[in-house]
């Protein structure tokens, strides 16, 4: 088999085996084998075909290094939480997706740490942070941080293992005590935004209050007031690039100088926005001004109340 262009050539030449010599029994031979003739047949096609690749991966961290990290998080910590998972959501993909997350932020703040010749760990806010997975292997880590999300989930308590003091007692509800508008982390070096939902496009604004770095992974559409983006800039590359636009154009507008990167997570939602330089004083409270006031999304918990306070009241 043959691939001709204008920058390599891949040649395959297949020998047959002799007729007493054993089949492979190695599972991981096979599984090397396997993964080998598949990424060449794509490889192949998608050349014919014309295709050029788009996503940018290992921008600001080294795929080596990333690797490394995501094989040590993975052997260390994926076993046990998929063995004890309490939630209904599917285990596999929120559990290998958050490791990967957590293998490129541990990866990029090790290098920020090589950079600037410090050698104390970074201190970290996950807001909307869902599951807590990825607060857990932060600071499991060494990181020290708190998760911040709407709703307590079942899985926090199993991933405590009874000693709140030691990672996920930050996380509750912002409901009562966030407010984006005016929201601040002193002493904080970097906030994060995995899958946020309404505080995606915030998230750069609150960093430079809390003059931190930020890493936010655009997902569910929603605009600064809180309503749905309607992407009807025309941009192309979808509507999910347009949204990740809108945040970028945030981003800069608070003073950010942004490094898109494209994540190697199980997602088509993989863009990572990450800020780590602010090159201006942004003004910032126009932007809050222009959008008009914030309105926090009800939780199911307390739409289910209120059904039941309205059921109650109509029996009477």
């Amino acid at each position: 088999m043959f691939l001709d262009c204008s920058e390599a050539t891949i040649r395959l030449e297949i020998k047959p085996l002799a007729q007493d010599q054993p089949q492979i029994s190695d599972d991981k031979m096979i599984y090397a084998m396997t993964e080998v003739f598949h990424k060449l047949y794509k490889w192949c096609i998608h050349t014919n075909l014309g295709y050029e690749k788009r996503a940018k991966h290992d921008i600001l961290v080294p795929k080596e290094l990333y690797h490394e990290a995501y094989s040590r998080i993975k052997t260390k910590y994926a076993e046990t939480i998929i063995s004890q998972w309490t939630e209904k959501t599917d285990v596999t993909k929120f559990v290998f997706e958050d490791i990967a997350i957590a293998s490129y932020l541990i990866s990029l703040w090790q290098l920020e740490r090589e950079q600037t010749g410090s050698q104390r760990l970074q201190t970290f806010v996950d807001l909307g942070c869902g599951n807590g997975l990825l607060t857990y292997l932060l600071v499991s880590e060494g990181h020290q941080g708190t998760g911040i999300d709407l709703a307590k989930r079942k899985i926090w308590d199993v991933l405590c293992h009874g000693r709140e003091e030691s990672f996920l007692i930050g996380i509750s509800s912002f409901a009562q005590s966030l407010h984006p508008p005016s929201e601040v982390y002193p002493n904080v070096d970097w906030l994060i935004g995995n899958h946020a939902d309404e505080l995606v496009p915030w998230i750069p604004i609150i960093a430079a209050r809390t003059e931190s770095r930020f890493l936010v992974i655009p997902c569910c559409y929603f605009q600064l007031d809180g309503s749905r983006h309607k992407g009807l800039s025309g941009l192309g590359g979808g509507k999910y690039r347009e949204y990740t636009e809108y945040v970028k154009g945030i981003a800069i507008s608070c003073g950010y100088t942004i490094t898109e990167d494209h994540l190697r997570i199980p997602s088509t939602r993989n863009i990572a926005l990450v800020g780590q330089h602010r090159n201006v004083q942004a003004a910032i409270e126009p932007i809050i001004k222009h959008v008009g006031p914030f309105v926090a999304r009800v939780s199911d918990r307390e739409l289910e109340q209120q059904r039941r306070r309205k059921v109650a009241e109509k029996g009477k």
